[in-house]
């Protein structure tokens, strides 16, 4: 037991006597990144200066740094017993374990493990197509555990649900990706093991979304020489690009007839032309999608029509004539004639026989037939042609020329040519003629013609004007001025002269025979006389009647007269003229001439009037309206009246009240008639004041003389406005209210008392049918039935006894 004791304790000197080997950091293992360099301190501790040494994980001895030969593993002797490791820009080839090591056999080890930095790897932008589940990567370079997160926008998304699926390391699953997931996620990882490291990343994904065209071109028909525009409105994500491309597939291309502006949206085709008709296909595409969206749209180019040019063209009255229309080119046309904008349809003329229409060659020309020219057809006629590319037109002008004629409307309302010596005389034809005619005028005196530019007493000025009227001013001076005139008229047509002339018989005017006169009415103050224009009025017109009227004053005879105007106003043969200003009770010797514009005629024969007896006057005439502009006033206006009665009219006088139209005979209540308002003789209106609104009125007038109140004319008025609605309702009176009550009363009490006498022969009504009506009282009816039937027992055993 000792000697073991002793072999310990020297077995214990000798290990002490050799020394030992630390590290730091101690190890066993030490974990390190990749981004920085590594040193590891080996330290000997002994009585002997040993410098330790260290071997690499292939066993071999790491060099001396300086010595060339390192690999990026070198050490260094700070200090006689400390060695230090160095690993620069540590690898993955640097992993494993390393010794330190003295020559006494003294070692220690430790264990490198080397860890990379934490890398995110993610493509950004990552697209996926709309409505498919998608997968969005995040790889991550770590060689420790992992802990994965995801946020989209602010947003964190916890665990795995019906939207998002992170399960998988590496990606995010979107399920059935809207575009309302579009945005930016940030990919996030924690190592939870060795380092410790975190990293993050942002990921922008895209949804994509296949292009849908909302707008495509419309089919488009143009015309030549102008210019066609195209529109194709694309949506998607990213947004669609637009490409134009022809029925051929041909990319049409920005030049200077195709324009393609507001990138893609718009095609403008400038300068149309034939060739250009035909497909343009709008495609729209969107980038990483192979579907693609068209839409095509129809181009038709139409020439527009060109109309051969309008002729002017000469014609003879009653002559055939025809007038074409066609193009000279153009697509083809529909044709129509027209003549002062109207058209004329195909066919024989409505309101023309001798008129037609025609269309030939296939709708290609369309002939205007005039079968016998009238001079009402000279004209312009217009040739219009229309199609899908525009429209055309050329005037025609047709010249219907014919020799003059005597413009029978124009002469017939000149009439007769009248004058008189010394008074300046104008003669006209009134001609048509077409080409416009030329003019002479020529006088017949006894058997002899001669032109009047031959005449130099009187002077005779001839003139003409466009319109086809010819003139010859003068003034007679002798009896043979009175004499046939005759106007000529010719032109030229086809190179023949045609000439026509007109007859104008100038007279000499006279006296107007005597008016045929009747006395019409006769009044105190005056007589209308009815007079009848003469039947020979000297040639002249009648412009006035000279009334000459006698009778005795004083024992004397007295003439007066007095002028009065032609009237020529009522529809009879005759016209009404009133004498006024006579006395009363008065015959008068009435004679009337007429005068011409040359002289007074020969008197009427002499026709009595007598005027009346004096009297009150005549009644004025109203001549207001029946209704007032004014809610408040009414003005009456009058005319005086038609006779004074034979006395000077001193005033008149009005009266005026209310009234009900449905009662016009009555004065309503509280419409008592107004006081009597007094006018000055010389007024003819008068104003009536403080009237109510919307109210019926009847109103007289009458005219004072001294030979007291003349008749009276009257007229109904109504005040303008609403009439205004009572504010208080209308209540019932009291003893109304009391009637109506015994009135109830009394008629359900003769209800229920003839009810009783109905039911059980009793009551009030039974008693005035039994008293006063024979009828029979309750009970009576069973006693005449019991005697009854003895009586006829009684006939019975008479009959059987006999």
């Amino acid at each position: 037991m000792d000697s073991l004791r002793i072999l310990l304790f020297a077995l214990a000197y000798v290990r002490l006597s050799y020394g030992a080997v630390s590290l730091a950091p101690q190890g066993p293992t030490l974990e390190k990144g990749m981004t920085e360099d590594i040193v590891i301190l080996c330290t000997y501790s002994g009585d002997d200066d040993l410098r330790p040494q260290w071997r690499d994980p292939q066993n071999n001895v790491v060099p001396l740094a300086g010595t060339g030969v390192s690999g990026g593993v070198a050490v260094t002797h700070p200090t006689t017993t400390i060695t230090k490791l160095e690993i620069t820009n540590p690898q993955e080839s640097h992993e494993g374990q390393y010794t330190c090591f003295t020559t006494d056999g003294e070692q220690k080890s430790i264990n490198l493990v080397l860890y990379p930095p934490l890398e995110l790897e993610a493509d950004s932008p990552q697209s996926f197509e709309i409505y498919r589940n998608a997968r969005v990567l995040c790889k991550v370079n770590s060689k420790a555990n992992v802990l994965y997160e995801w946020k989209f926008g602010e947003l964190a998304i916890a665990g795995t649900n019906a939207k998002y699926n992170i399960e998988h390391k590496e990606y995010l699953e979107i399920v059935n990706i809207s575009s309302q997931d579009d945005g930016t996620y940030e990919c996030s990882a924690t190592e939870t093991t060795g380092l410790v490291a975190s990293d993050s990343i942002d990921i922008r994904v895209e949804v994509l979304v296949p292009p849908k065209i909302t707008l495509g071109p419309e089919d488009f028909n143009g015309t030549e020489g102008k210019n066609a525009e195209f529109k194709c409105i694309a949506t998607g994500n990213p947004p669609p690009v637009l490409r134009w491309t022809t029925s051929g597939n041909q990319v049409i291309e920005s030049t200077d007839r195709f324009t393609i502006e507001d990138s893609g949206e718009k095609l403008i085709i400038n300068d149309l032309r034939k060739a250009d008709e035909g497909s343009y296909i709008c495609t729209a595409t969107v980038e990483k999608l192979t579907i693609t969206a068209q839409r095509v749209a129809t181009l038709r180019v139409f020439i527009p029509p060109v109309v051969q040019e309008g002729i002017e063209k000469s014609a003879l009255e009653n002559s055939r004539e025809t007038l074409s229309c066609n193009t000279v080119s153009g697509d083809k046309s529909e044709l129509t004639w027209r003549r002062f904008g109207e058209d004329m349809p195909v066919g024989v003329q409505p309101t023309a026989a001798d008129i037609e229409v025609q269309s030939l060659q296939d709708g290609s020309r369309l002939d205007l037939i005039f079968s016998s020219v009238k001079r009402s057809y000279n004209g312009s006629y217009e040739c219009f042609a229309k199609n899908a590319g525009g429209e055309a037109s050329a005037i025609s002008n047709l010249t219907v020329n014919f020799p003059p004629v005597i413009d029978k409307k124009r002469q017939d309302q000149q009439g007769a040519y009248t004058g008189w010596i010394g008074n300046e005389m104008t003669l006209t034809c009134y001609w048509l003629a077409n080409p416009p005619a030329q003019y002479y005028w020529v006088i017949k005196r006894n058997t002899q013609v001669t032109n009047l530019t031959d005449i130099s007493d009187p002077v005779f000025t001839v003139f003409s004007t466009a319109d086809g009227a010819s003139s010859v001013s003068f003034t007679p001076g002798k009896s043979e001025d009175f004499s046939v005139y005759t106007c000529y008229a010719y032109n030229v047509i086809d190179g023949v002269e045609q000439v026509a002339q007109h007859n104008i018989d100038f007279r000499s005017a006279g006296a107007p025979d005597a008016p045929n006169v009747e006395v019409d009415t006769n009044r105190p103050t005056s007589i209308t006389l009815r007079i009848e224009e003469p039947e020979y009025t000297g040639g002249l017109d009648i412009i006035s009647y000279n009334i000459t009227w006698k009778f005795e004053s004083r024992g004397e005879e007295v003439v007066k007269y007095e002028v009065f105007d032609y009237k020529n106003e009522d529809d009879e043969d005759f016209e009404r003229y009133v004498i006024e200003g006579l006395d009363s009770e008065k015959p008068y010797k009435i004679q009337v001439a007429a005068k011409n514009e040359y002289i007074l005629g020969e008197q009427s024969e002499e026709v009595i009037g007598r005027t009346l007896s004096s009297r009150p006057p005549y009644a004025p005439k109203i001549t207001s309206p029946q209704t007032s502009e004014s809610e408040t006033e009414y003005t009456l206006e009058w005319e005086e009246p038609a006779d004074n009665g034979g006395a000077e009219i001193e005033a008149y006088y009005i009266q005026y009240w209310e009234y009900d139209p449905n009662r016009p005979n009555e004065v309503i209540e509280n419409g008592d008639k107004s006081s009597v308002q007094k006018v000055d003789k010389v007024y003819r209106k008068h104003i009536i004041p403080e009237l109510e609104k919307a109210t019926d009125y009847k109103v007289e007038i009458w005219a004072s003389s001294t030979l007291g109140d003349g008749n009276r004319d009257i007229i109904a008025f109504k005040t303008a406005g609403k009439k205004n609605l009572p504010t208080e309702s209308v209540g019932l009176e009291k003893g109304t209210i009391i009637g109506i009550v015994i009135a109830a009363f009394l008629i359900v009490l003769i209800v229920v008392d003839i009810s009783c006498c109905i039911v059980n022969d009793c009551g009030m009504t039974m008693c005035l049918c039994v008293h006063c009506c024979g009828r029979q009282a309750p009970g009576t009816k069973a006693t005449e039935v019991e005697l009854g039937d003895e009586l006829a027992q009684e006939e019975k055993e008479f009959h059987d006894f006999h």
